[in-house]
């Protein structure tokens, strides 16, 4: 889950993006690398920007009337799981790309972006964001030579996921596959030929267009500095430039802008396996330009594409639900033909991680299946001793009307609580008792108390190196239970 956050040129996540200017190549097209050289390296660290204050909420609208349970509802769906990752993906990379454009940083592209500040409740550009890790972000296009990247010498938690068109994690370079010596690599399109330079690991993403997103721990507000100093010591560099797009993806598309986006990704991508995937959603219009389309298809997509969209609100859910907690899926992250879990991670978790690098347990009712809202008083008691390689933490949500998750404003600033969190007071046992309400308790009881909001929310366990006890479900959490309010 969840977890990333691109809050250094945010602005809020139900805002359309400005259209975007055509992206100029960041270099000429360079010739192939030649064995034995290396590319000069550009260590990318964005000048302060000022982070938007959170917008102000929108009116609710009525939830979508459910949608006919029709063969042609039906194969509508199916074509629009199958192109919604996509599409969020290059929805996501586009805003990205406009606001550095806007910035004076270039195209965007091949470049990486550091946020040297953890997330809080103006970080909306990505759903589900964490409060543990900063965050560098990458978006690669790799139809034009190798992308370059140095992961430093690292004496902390740390990973880099790099994730295709269809957002699966094709790689995974970090603290449980590097170790903390670093380490030099070559990212590659899928129809790279060439050669590399001695010493350079090659990785091979499974579409041109990628994101690399790199997260290191933070441990502790005192612990910021060093954190950043870490992230910034990342370098990415390109032997090309890049294919520029020039396309408005607003987070709210109708049909046309849909269909336009998730064809234009799968053109690039330049993988064949999901260019013959999308030939078999052709009759919903999958790989037809908009305006080839029948007028009834045309008004089925937009009509529809509204209910579609609230049909995933279920996000990270998808495995079994054990007290109240659903635990992800087994292919979390590595979805093959999964669309269905693919588009409710888009939705409600882009860029999740694979289990084996960590777990998402989400809670939204407590373990007799109530509600967790503001307007009651909850408690849950973390067991010792669970069997966690790096960290844990507990963070809450407010759930959005589209499905989206984001943090709430609080007097704390206080998002999440973990084995981090220096002011959780644990019992004797070793076990730790939070709080989780909306009214601030009194007294001493404020150490180990989670803000909520005053409606429902959504709370996520993250378990980053889980061991063997939480991925095959012998170590379970407990339910969240009901009490009386904390005055």
């Amino acid at each position: 889950m969840i977890a990333a956050a691109l809050a250094l040129l945010a602005t809020p996540d139900h805002a359309a993006p400005a259209k975007a200017a055509p992206a100029k190549a960041a270099a000429s097209k360079a010739a192939p690398t030649r064995p034995g050289t290396k590319p000069a390296a550009a260590k990318n660290v964005a000048k302060p920007v000022a982070t938007p204050a959170p917008a102000a909420a929108a009116p609710i609208a009525a939830a979508p009337a459910p949608l006919p349970d029709t063969p042609e509802i039906q194969a509508l769906r199916r074509a629009f799981r199958f192109g919604f990752a996509p599409y969020e993906m290059l929805r996501t990379r586009q805003a990205q790309a406009a606001r550095m454009q806007a910035a004076g940083m270039g195209s965007g592209i091949n470049a990486l972006v550091p946020r040297l500040k953890l997330a809080d409740a103006s970080s909306r550009e990505v759903t589900t964001p964490n409060n543990d890790t900063l965050y560098g972000s990458a978006w690669l296009d790799l139809s034009q030579g190798p992308v370059f990247f140095t992961i430093p010498p690292l004496n902390r938690y740390h990973s880099a996921a790099l994730m295709s068109i269809t957002s699966d994690v094709v790689a995974l370079l970090g603290t449980r596959t590097v170790g903390t010596a670093g380490g030099r690599y070559a990212i590659v399109g899928p129809n790279f030929a060439g050669d590399l330079p001695r010493g350079v690991e090659m990785v091979r993403s499974q579409s041109n267009d990628a994101w690399l997103l790199v997260r290191v721990v933070v441990n502790g507000p005192d612990d910021l500095a060093a954190a950043a100093d870490g992230l910034t010591r990342y370098t990415l560099s390109a032997v090309g430039g890049d294919n520029p797009i020039d396309l408005a993806v607003p987070a709210k598309p109708d049909g046309k802008a849909f269909l336009t986006t998730v064809n234009l990704a799968i053109e690039r991508s330049g993988d064949e396996r999901l260019q013959a995937r999308a030939r078999g959603f052709a009759d919903q219009g999958i790989g037809t330009p908009w305006e080839q389309l029948s007028p009834e298809l045309q008004k089925l997509w937009t009509d529809s594409l509204p209910a579609l969209v609230a049909e995933l609100k279920d996000g990270l859910a998808g495995g079994e639900t054990v007290n109240g907690w659903s635990y992800p899926p087994q292919n979390m992250a590595f979805y093959g033909e999964d669309d269905d879990l693919r588009a409710r991670v888009a939705l409600g978790g882009l860029a999740a991680l694979p289990r084996v690098e960590a777990v998402y347990f989400t809670a939204k009712s407590d373990g007799q299946g109530k509600p967790l809202t503001g307007d009651k008083s909850w408690r849950l008691k973390i067991p010792p001793g669970l069997p966690v390689g790096a960290f844990w933490s507990l963070t809450m949500y407010q759930q959005e009307e589209d499905g989206r998750l984001f943090f709430v404003s609080n007097e704390l600033d206080r998002f999440a609580v973990g084995d981090r969190s220096r002011h959780l007071r644990p019992e004797r046992d070793g076990s730790i008792e939070l709080f989780i309400q909306n009214p601030k308790p009194s007294g001493e009881r404020v150490v180990n108390w989670l803000p909520a909001p005053k409606g429902k929310f959504v709370l996520v366990y993250r378990a980053y190196l889980p061991g063997a006890g939480l991925l095959d479900g012998s170590v379970r959490l407990p339910p969240v239970t009901e009490d009386e309010m904390i005055p």
